[in-house]
């Protein structure tokens, strides 16, 4: 009998993996700000700071962006 609260395995792998890329790209932001290089990271940003960026035409690199949608997409499909 699950306890209330208990996440599936397939859950703890997902959630644990975001965890881990999301402390490797705040090391990565805090290790260029303090080189004086650093910049905004999508990936620590929330969907609407995302899209006000689009918006705004502040992305760099658009080819970068849509191959990693086109990955996650693929991705989400095969789950």
């Amino acid at each position: 009998m699950p306890v209330p609260g208990d996440q599936p395995l397939a859950n703890q792998i997902t959630v644990n993996d975001r965890k881990a890329k999301i402390d490797h790209h705040k090391d990565d932001q805090l290790n260029k700000q303090k080189e004086g290089k650093g910049q905004w990271k999508k990936e620590l940003s929330s969907n609407s700071e995302a899209a006000i960026k689009a918006d705004r035409n502040e992305i760099d690199n658009v080819e970068d962006d849509i191959a990693a949608l086109t990955k996650e997409t693929e991705q989400a499909v095969k789950k």
